[in-house]
C-alpha cells in the first residue's frame, strides 16, 4: 500500500490541484507546491520541451512583452499580469508528468459538476425563500454562484464538450455523460450566461459547417436551423431576453445596451486611448500603470451619470478583452503573436472537432474577459489550451 501512494502521489496531488481549483483560491496553490517539489525532486529536462507551433508562439509573445517592459522599467508592475502566463506554463510542464489523460479529463470534469450542483443548490434555497430568479441581475446572480456567472459559465461549456466526447466514445457510461451534457447546457440556460450561450451555438455552427458529412444545401438547412433556434432560446427565456437588452425596438435596445453594459464604455475608452500621442502602433503604451491611469481618466471625463461613474472608477475595470489588453501594452506586434497562436492551435487540432471546440470557448472567452488577470483563469489555461488541447487521449 505505502509502494502504491509513493508511486502514485504525484498524480494525486496533482488530481486534488484540479478538484479544489472550483472551490478555493488557496488550496489550488499548496496543490502546486507539493507538485513542484516532487517534480524537481525527480526533475526531468524532458518536461520543458515545446513540442507545438503554438506554445512556441505564445513563449515569443511572452518574451517580448517582458523585454519591453524591463526596458521602459515597468517589469516590477506589469509582472502582476505576466507572471499568470508563466503560471500557466510552469501547470502545463507539472502536467505533462500525468500521462493518463482519460483519468485528467475525468477529474476536471468531477469538480466542474461540483461545482455546478453546488450552485444549483444554492439557486434552489434562494428560490424556495423568495419565490424568483434573478439572473437578469448580474450583482445578485453572483451571490447564487461559487464563481462569478462568466467564469462559472465558461467551466460549465468546458465541462459540457468534456462530457459530450465521453458520451460519444465511451459506451458504458453513455447514458450517465449524455445526461451530465444535458444538465450542464440546461445550467447555462438558466443563469443566463450570454457569452456561454453564443458559444454553445458557435460550436455547433462549426461543426455542422466543416464536420458534419453532408450535402451542402443540407448544411445551409442546418445552420438556418441552428439561427433560428438562437433567437427561439433568446426570445423565449425573460432572463436571457434582459441579458441581450432585447427590447421594444433597436433604439431603445441600444440605449439598455448602453446604461448596463460595461464593456462598450471600456472598449470605447480604449479606443480613444490608441488615438493618444504617446500610443505607439508597432509597441503600445510603454507599461500597464499608464493604460490603468488612461481608463480611469477616460471614465471619469466620458461617464456622466454620477452613481455610474462611481462604480467604474471604484472597480477600476481593466479592458474586459484580451486582444485589446495585448494590443495597448505590445502594439500591434503583441496582438498578431496572440492572434497567430490561435491561428497556430486552430491548425494544429483541426482534426479533432472536440479540441477545436475547446479553442473557440478559449477564443470567445479572451474576447470578453483578460483571463491572465486571474489566477483561476491562468490555471484554467494551462490545464485545458496547454496540455488536453495537445495530449493524445489514448496516452
Amino acid at each position: 500500500m505505502k509502494s502504491f501512494i509513493e508511486k502514485n502521489l504525484y498524480h494525486y496531488a496533482a488530481y486534488f490541484m484540479i478538484l479544489v481549483l472550483f472551490f478555493s483560491k488557496a488550496l489550488p496553490n499548496i496543490g502546486l507546491i507539493i507538485l513542484t517539489i516532487l517534480f524537481l525532486i525527480k526533475f526531468d529536462i524532458k518536461a520543458f520541451k515545446i513540442n507545438s507551433y503554438s506554445k512556441q508562439i505564445l513563449l515569443i509573445l511572452l518574451f517580448y512583452l517582458i523585454v519591453k517592459s524591463a526596458l521602459y522599467g515597468n517589469l516590477s508592475f506589469d509582472f502582476r499580469v505576466y507572471k499568470g502566463i508563466l503560471l500557466a506554463f510552469w501547470i502545463s510542464i507539472l502536467l505533462c508528468k500525468i500521462k493518463d489523460i482519460k483519468t485528467l479529463k475525468f477529474i476536471v470534469l468531477i469538480g466542474i459538476d461540483a461545482c455546478i450542483l453546488i450552485s444549483l443548490f444554492l439557486i434552489g434555497v434562494f428560490y424556495f425563500q423568495t419565490g424568483i430568479l434573478p439572473f437578469s441581475n448580474t450583482a445578485e446572480v453572483n451571490k447564487l454562484l461559487l464563481l462569478e456567472r462568466p467564469y462559472i459559465a465558461f467551466i460549465t461549456v468546458l465541462g459540457f464538450l468534456i462530457s459530450l466526447e465521453k458520451a460519444i466514445i465511451i459506451s458504458k457510461w453513455r447514458k450517465f455523460y449524455l445526461f451530465n451534457s444535458v444538465l450542464l447546457l440546461g445550467f447555462i440556460l438558466l443563469i443566463s450566461a450570454r457569452i456561454s450561450i453564443i458559444t454553445v451555438f458557435a460550436i455547433a455552427g462549426v461543426y455542422f459547417v466543416f464536420y458534419f458529412k453532408t450535402k451542402w444545401y443540407k448544411k445551409i438547412l442546418f445552420a438556418l436551423a441552428l439561427g433560428l433556434l438562437f433567437v427561439g432560446v433568446v426570445m423565449s427565456n425573460k432572463n436571457i431576453r434582459e441579458r441581450f437588452f432585447i427590447k421594444s425596438n433597436l433604439e431603445k435596445s441600444l440605449q439598455e445596451a448602453s446604461d448596463y453594459e460595461p464593456r462598450i464604455v471600456i472598449w470605447n475608452c480604449a479606443y480613444k486611448m490608441t488615438k493618444q500621442d504617446d500610443f505607439i502602433l508597432l509597441t503600445g503604451f510603454d507599461g500597464y500603470q499608464k493604460i490603468k491611469n488612461n481608463l480611469l481618466d477616460c471614465y471619469a471625463s466620458s461617464i456622466e451619470n454620477q452613481s455610474k461613474k462611481e462604480y467604474f472608477l471604484s472597480e477600476k475595470f481593466n479592458t474586459h478583452n484580451q486582444f485589446i489588453d495585448f494590443y495597448l501594452v505590445g502594439g500591434i506586434i503583441a496582438f498578431l503573436l496572440f492572434s497567430a497562436f490561435f491561428v497556430a492551435l486552430f491548425l494544429e487540432l483541426r482534426l479533432d472537432f472536440f479540441k477545436i471546440a475547446i479553442v473557440i470557448a478559449f477564443l470567445l472567452f479572451f474576447i470578453v474577459e483578460n483571463i491572465f488577470y486571474r489566477q483561476f483563469g491562468c490555471y484554467l489555461f494551462g490545464i485545458f489550451t496547454l496540455i488536453l488541447l495537445q495530449r493524445k487521449e489514448d496516452e
